[in-house]
Formats: structure tokens, sequence, C-alpha cells
């Protein structure tokens, strides 16, 4: 058994999802007196199923810091050919 940092939400995969595309997290990573400010951490999909997109959300946690959004919510397939993940706590 494996353990993964992040939760997996719901147990359907996105239809046509491929190993070897790109999934990205963005995150609000601070505040510049006016507003918040964003970045954008990014992984590979190693295989096209369910611990495949957690081995690759994992590493986007890891990226990211931020450990307290672990529920993978939604994929999103953007206009580039990435996905990107919805992470909720």
């Amino acid at each position: 058994m494996t353990n993964f940092k992040s939760v997996w939400c719901d147990d359907k995969l996105l239809t046509g999802l491929q190993a070897g595309k790109r999934i990205v997290y963005t995150f609000i990573n601070g505040h510049d007196g006016t507003d918040y400010t964003w970045a954008e951490v990014s992984s590979f999909i190693g295989s096209a199923d369910q611990e495949g997109v957690q081995r690759a959300v994992d590493s986007l946690i890891t990226q990211s810091g931020d450990e307290h959004h672990v529920f993978i919510e939604d994929l999103e397939l953007r206009t580039d050919g990435s996905y990107e993940v919805c992470l909720g706590s």
C-alpha cells in the first residue's frame, strides 16, 4: 500500500486522461500589501490511473508547501492540453 499525501474525493477519472500530460496547481503564495500573489507548480502524470494522478498531485503539494489542501476535488483540461487540479481542505 502506498501512503499518499493527497486524498481522492471521487472514483471517476477524466475521460481521455493520458500518461505524460502536465498537471498544474495554482495557489496563493503571499500578499503584496494590495492583493494576493499567486504561484503555479507543475508535474507530469506518470500513469493514467488514480495512483498516477495521486503521485503527480503529491509532487504538487510538496512543491507548493501547501499541506492543508490535500483533497483532489477536480481535474480540468486547460486550453494548452495540461490539467489543472483543484485541491480542497
